[in-house]
C-alpha cells in the first residue's frame, strides 16, 4: 500500500487524556452514528471502536446504522446536533465527495466538523464476476466494447468506490455504467450472481470472495504488491499509476466542541482501535490500522476534497 506522510499525534496512545482526573466524560450513552448498514468492514470498523472506547469514556457508546442518501443522511443529521461530545460521526472518503457532488453544497467537511481520529484505511481492489475475464487485459478489451457496455457496481453514489471507477473509466476509456447500491452488502450479493460485472473492491470486503474463486481480482490500487493478494498486479503495474483510489475511516463530530471535549474523543477512539490485538485482526482483514489523531485526518479530508472535486467536474457527475 502507498504510504503517505501524515500529520500524527505521537503522544496520543502514551499519554492518554482520560488519565487525567479532570478529564471531560459524557454525561449519558454516547451515540456513534455509522452513515451506512450493517455487514461491511465499515461497520465492522465501527463497533470495535465503540466497544473499545466505552470503558475509557465512563459511558456505553451505542451504535446507531442510518444509511441512505450516499451518507446524506447521517452526515446532515449530525451537523445540527449539539457539539458537546454526546454524538459522533463515522465517516469515509465520501464525507469529502458530497461537497461537490450536490449542489447547492449541503454541507462544508473542514467546516462545519471538527476532526476527531483517522482510523484505519485500506486499498482498492479491482474485482469482477468470473464470467467477465481472467485477466486486466481481457478486462480492458471487453469493458472497450461498443453496444450495451459493462456495468460497475459501487456500495453508493459519492463513495470513494464511485469516484475511483469513474475516474479509471476516463483514463482507460471503458463503455460501463455505474448501479450504485446502498452499502457493500447487497453490491457484493449482486457481483457474486452476476447482475453487476466488476467493481473497485475495499480489500477487507473482497479478499474471502476471491479466495474463493467467486470473484477475479484484476488489479490493486497500490504502490506495491499487496502481501495477502501477491499474485495480483498493481494498477500502477498495469498503466494507470496516476489513480487515486482507496478507503480511509475516521470520526468526527458537529463544530464547536470545547477542546476537552474532544480531545477526550480522540483519545478514547484511537486508543480503542490502535491495541496490538486490534491492529492484528484488522490486519488480517487487508485493514491497515492508523490510529491518529485530528491533524492527520483533517489532512486526510484536505487531500480528498481536492482529488474528488476534479473526478465530479471531468465525468460531470450528478448525485442521480
Amino acid at each position: 500500500m502507498r504510504r503517505r506522510s501524515l500529520l500524527a499525534l505521537p503522544s496520543l496512545l502514551a499519554m492518554p487524556v482520560l488519565a487525567q482526573g479532570s478529564a471531560w466524560k459524557p454525561s449519558a450513552p454516547l451515540r456513534y452514528v455509522v452513515p451506512f448498514p450493517p455487514g461491511s468492514s465499515f461497520d465492522l470498523v465501527g463497533r470495535v471502536v465503540a466497544e473499545g472506547a466505552a470503558p475509557l469514556l465512563g459511558q456505553p457508546v451505542v451504535v446507531e446504522n442510518r444509511p441512505g442518501a450516499g451518507t446524506l443522511v447521517a452526515v446532515q443529521a449530525v451537523k445540527t446536533m449539539p457539539a458537546d461530545g454526546q454524538t459522533v460521526l463515522m465517516v469515509a472518503n465520501s464525507f469529502t465527495v458530497n461537497q461537490s457532488l450536490h449542489k447547492p453544497q449541503p454541507y462544508d467537511a473542514q467546516t462545519d466538523f471538527d476532526p476527531l481520529a483517522l482510523l484505519v484505511e485500506t486499498p482498492h481492489v479491482l474485482a469482477c464476476h468470473p464470467s467477465v475475464a481472467a485477466d486486466f487485459a481481457r478486462f480492458l478489451a471487453k469493458a472497450r466494447q461498443p453496444g450495451a457496455g459493462l456495468s460497475f457496481g459501487t456500495n453508493g453514489n459519492g463513495t470513494s468506490q464511485h469516484m475511483g471507477l469513474e475516474q479509471l473509466k476516463l483514463l482507460a476509456g471503458l463503455n460501463a455504467q455505474h448501479v450504485p447500491y446502498r452499502g457493500v452488502a447487497p453490491m457484493l450479493t449482486d457481483l457474486l450472481a452476476g447482475r453487476v460485472d466488476y467493481t473497485f473492491g475495499n480489500l477487507s470486503d473482497v479478499l474471502p470472495a476471491i479466495r474463493d474463486g467467486q470473484l477475479k481480482a484484476l488489479g490493486i490500487v497500490a504502490g506495491a504488491r499487496h502481501r495477502l493478494l501477491p499474485e495480483v498486479p498493481t494498477l500502477t503495474e498495469l498503466g494507470y499509476g496516476q489513480l487515486v483510489s482507496d478507503t480511509w475511516y475516521g470520526v468526527v463530530m458537529p463544530a464547536g466542541g470545547r477542546p476537552e471535549v474532544k480531545a477526550a474523543l480522540s483519545t478514547a477512539i484511537a486508543e480503542a482501535i490502535g491495541r496490538p490485538a486490534t491492529r492484528a485482526r484488522m490486519a488480517e482483514m487487508g485493514l491497515e490500522v492508523l490510529a491518529q489523531g485530528p491533524g492527520a485526518l483533517s489532512h486526510r479530508i484536505r487531500r480528498d476534497t481536492t482529488a474528488y472535486a476534479e473526478v465530479v467536474r471531468a465525468a460531470n457527475l450528478t448525485p442521480g
